[in-house]
């Protein structure tokens, strides 16, 4: 097969569907068959190719930003152009293709919790997020909970939809028993610390957790901060006006953190902090489990298939809970114990590999069982 992936988000913001392509396709490249060609679609293929250095990778550049051309007119010829026999996008294909289509939709919170969305999915979006669903010859999703709401709101045939979850390298993100010189001071971490991951948008849920830590703050006796690690996203000024009110110095933004810094972050930290109101997967968890940080996390959308009995649950809704939970996560030295040793084991159970193996199936099913 000559399989070509549309991988445009790898030049784009730090999110969980940049992490999932760059992951999948170093697994892949790994991975396929000795019949099998990868050709990498980007809008910067030279930046591309220095993140995914893989000698067997075809790259070409994508073009232009503008979806309302690239989609239904440079993609399809492309794809022609370069006799693929499947093509792989995300969320988004092309309207019409020569080729079988397979698509990965992470997640369709954007329909099931649009209050969490405000303004950050166009009507437009979402409609052509429903038709790609409908006409893909496969599509693949990260967890039974996606799964279950792609079935349902879309009404796929169960045939068709896949689940491949996210995987995690545990060579990368694992315990650490030394620090790594300069990353404390690189970021300003003196102290102790809770660590937040991910875009500052109302999903996340930050101003309830910026509340309830200051509230587990005050009854520890001050000394450990909230660490906020993430890009601005829709609605972030909320947050922002949430950290000032509350003592000096005790939160503090990172900003979008570099792949390489991490681990060191998760190693650091004195627990990941993850009180999402939704998730359809939820990396940053699987990642700190793999790191051995102990986790506290809400039990809503696929968090609970990730975390398993690794991760402290409590409602992101109540901050009085969320502040018990920080304070127990923080002072309870059996329960970080348990966590620690958990968290590992919990994370074995995700593997790229995997994700690669069920995402050449889709490959393999579209090519050859499509009608």
């Amino acid at each position: 097969m000559r399989i070509g992936i549309d991988a445009h988000h790898v030049n784009g913001k730090p999110q969980g569907s940049r992490t999932y392509l760059l992951e999948l396709i170093k697994a892949l490249s790994n991975l396929r068959f000795a019949n099998d060609e990868l050709v990498i679609y980007s809008f910067l293929p030279e930046k591309t190719e220095a993140l995914l250095p893989a000698k067997n990778l075809a790259h070409r550049r994508v073009f232009p930003r503008s979806a309302r051309i690239r989609l239904p007119f440079v993609v399809p010829a492309l794809a022609l152009r370069d006799r693929l026999s499947v093509l792989h996008s995300q969320y988004i294909a092309p309207p019409f293709s020569l080729v079988p289509d397979v698509v990965t939709i992470h997640d369709i919170l954007f329909e099931t919790h649009p209050e969490l969305f405000e303004g950050a999915f166009s009507e437009r979006s979402v409609r052509l997020i429903r038709r790609t669903a409908r006409r893909a010859a496969m599509v693949l999703t990260v967890s039974e909970f996606s799964r279950r709401a792609l079935a349902e709101r879309y009404q796929l045939p169960p045939e068709k939809v896949l689940v491949t979850p996210n995987g995690v390298d545990r060579d990368v993100f694992r315990p650490i028993s030394t620090e790594p010189p300069g990353i404390r001071a690189r970021y300003g971490l003196d102290g102790p610390f809770v660590l937040a991951v991910g875009r500052l948008e109302p999903r996340k849920n930050l101003p309830r957790l910026i509340r309830a830590f200051s509230r587990a703050r005050e009854k520890l006796g001050g000394g450990v901060r909230l660490v906020i690690a993430g890009q601005e996203d829709f609605r972030s000024r909320e947050v922002f006006q949430e950290a000032e009110r509350q003592a000096e110095g005790s939160v503090v933004f990172l900003g979008a953190v570099s792949d390489s810094d991490l681990p060191a972050l998760y190693n650091l930290a004195e627990a990941l902090a993850y009180p999402s109101l939704v998730e359809g997967f939820g990396i940053p968890v699987l990642e700190a489990m793999a790191c051995g940080t102990p986790v506290l996390a809400s039990p809503r959308g696929a968090l609970p298939e990730v975390g398993g009995d690794a991760v402290l649950w409590t409602d992101p809704e109540d901050e009085e809970a969320l502040a018990s939970g920080i304070e127990r996560i923080l002072t309870d030295s059996e329960l970080r114990a348990r966590l620690r040793a958990a968290g590992p084991s919990r994370a074995e159970r995700f593997d790229w590999k995997e994700t690669a193996r069920g995402t050449l199936e889709a490959y393999r099913r579209a090519v050859f069982d499509s009608p």
